[in-house]
């Protein structure tokens, strides 16, 4: 079992008053005209000031904690609301065929929502969130995905990477790069904290196989590359680290991290 203490997110919440409050006033000026798109707008605005003034008190009181426990059968997602058990989720793990989560940034990266998503495997989907009030945040975020990963759910690629993480006893706090032959392919893993390290690989990649050019995926967080029969190369990004697997394909050069490479003003290569 494993617990987390959503953040209230009362500094946001205050910042965002501020920002609904000084647009009502502007739509106000057009309020007095009677136009109907400004009246429209002033009410939305004091509508918007008023659920952050709700939301901000009713936060400052009440402590939310969502506990997640994975059994031999079971998922279980239980929310609690100052220590009272407000709801639980049941799925069976023999049920679920595909686990995607992610966290969307509702304004810009101030409000964020967190979604897991099982899809059942009659194609039924169950979603959980975070709602609307409390914020699950970046860091308890990669928390819950490690700890899915744990029991074989998440993305197909991300569990590889974990499992080849825990064979070689990796340091998850020491940034490093590994690799191992694995039958025909060949697995590179990389920590690191660095935000433009995704990017690096990706160059790295895109200028040493050219011969791979058929864009498959490419995504803030996955990229892969495959050439007309059956060998590819798949690099993704998850809380642990970066994963590149090499299938049918020899490495030219060994892949490097920035930190490696030294410091740049720019990615290039």
């Amino acid at each position: 079992m494993k617990t987390f203490t959503l953040q209230k997110g009362v500094v946001t919440k205050l910042f965002m008053l501020l920002a609904f409050s000084i647009f009502a006033m502007v739509m106000y000026q057009g309020y007095l005209t009677n136009e109907f798109i400004y009246v429209l707008l002033f009410y939305s605005a004091l509508i918007l000031c008023a659920f952050q003034i709700a939301s901000i008190f009713y936060t400052m009181f009440v402590k939310k904690q969502i506990k997640v426990t994975i059994d031999e059968n079971n998922f279980i997602w239980e929310v609690f609301e100052n220590d009272k058990k407000n709801s639980e989720k049941i799925i069976p793990l023999k049920d679920i065929e595909e686990t995607n989560m992610e966290i969307n940034y509702l304004t810009g990266n101030l409000y964020s929502s967190l979604n897991l998503v099982f899809v059942l495997k009659n194609k039924e989907e169950i979603t959980l969130s975070d709602g609307l009030l409390y914020d699950f945040g970046l860091k308890l975020a990669e928390e819950l995905s490690v700890f899915l990963l744990e029991y074989n759910l998440g993305h197909p690629q991300d569990i590889k990477f974990y499992k080849f993480v825990k064979e070689l006893n990796i340091n998850l706090q020491e940034e490093q790069i590994f690799n191992k032959k694995e039958g025909e392919d060949y697995l590179v893993g990389v920590i690191s904290k660095n935000k433009k390290e995704f990017l690096a690989l990706r160059l790295q990649i895109e200028t040493l196989y050219k011969d791979l050019n058929i864009t498959e995926k490419n995504a803030n967080n996955e990229y892969l590359i495959k050439d007309e029969k059956d060998s590819f190369i798949y690099l993704r990004s998850n809380a642990i680290g970066y994963f590149v697997q090499f299938h049918k394909v020899k490495q030219k050069e060994p892949l490097k991290t920035l930190k490696q490479m030294g410091k740049r003003n720019k990615i290039g290569f």
